[in-house]
């Protein structure tokens, strides 16, 4: 369904406002068209359960991190949200729990294979050193979901330190807080999720 049709067969009078709301923060966290079409859908969801009575950008953020936390393809963390909507991570989770609980979404986490390349992309290594390294990353993750350590994880964490401990393997010099900043993570979370890889 296109997205003008979606507010024709709207009731939500709220809905057409909500629409520039939601084209601007998906364009500028450059996500897909069917994130933005899914997003909708939630807020349509969401009001017509009178889970939200009115239109605020902090629930359009909620209900974009909502379909992107559905979505087998797409990622992009909390804090990336944040940054392009000016809404504190802490409002954003806060908004978003309740419309996960509310209309009992799927709580879908992304691959953390999905988060190698934006991590391996901003260490700065020579093409051959970050296939080598994300080579290996993959296969360590791939270790961790055969025995069922990734479940529930932060798709995050679980990179990074695939990424950290690859780095050590092939003697590549990056700390933990370059990987953890790459990450948008922190060092404790680092070390964290590292001890449940090995």
């Amino acid at each position: 369904m296109k997205i003008d049709k979606m507010i024709k067969v709207s009731t939500n009078r709220y809905l057409p406002m909500a629409l520039v709301d939601f084209n601007d923060l998906t364009n500028k966290l450059n996500l897909p068209t069917i994130i933005k079409k899914e997003a909708i859908v939630i807020y349509k969801k969401a009001h017509k359960k009178k889970i939200i009575r009115r239109t605020t950008k902090v629930i359009i953020a909620a209900c974009i991190y909502a379909a992107i936390r559905n979505s087998p393809d797409t990622s992009r963390t909390l804090l990336d949200i944040e940054r392009a909507s000016n809404f504190k991570k802490k409002s954003i989770q806060t908004c978003y729990r309740k419309i996960h609980r509310e209309l009992d979404l799927e709580p879908g986490l992304p691959d953390p294979k999905q988060k190698l390349g934006k991590i391996g992309n901003s260490l700065g290594l020579s093409p051959i050193k970050t296939e080598l390294v994300m080579r290996t990353a993959r296969k360590i993750l791939d270790a961790a979901k055969k025995a069922n350590v990734v479940s529930g994880k932060n798709p995050n964490g679980l990179a990074a330190a695939a990424v950290y401990t690859a780095c050590k393997r092939h003697k590549v010099s990056k700390t933990q807080r370059e990987i953890a900043d790459a990450a948008d993570i922190t060092e404790l979370i680092l070390r964290q999720r590292k001890k449940e890889l090995k």
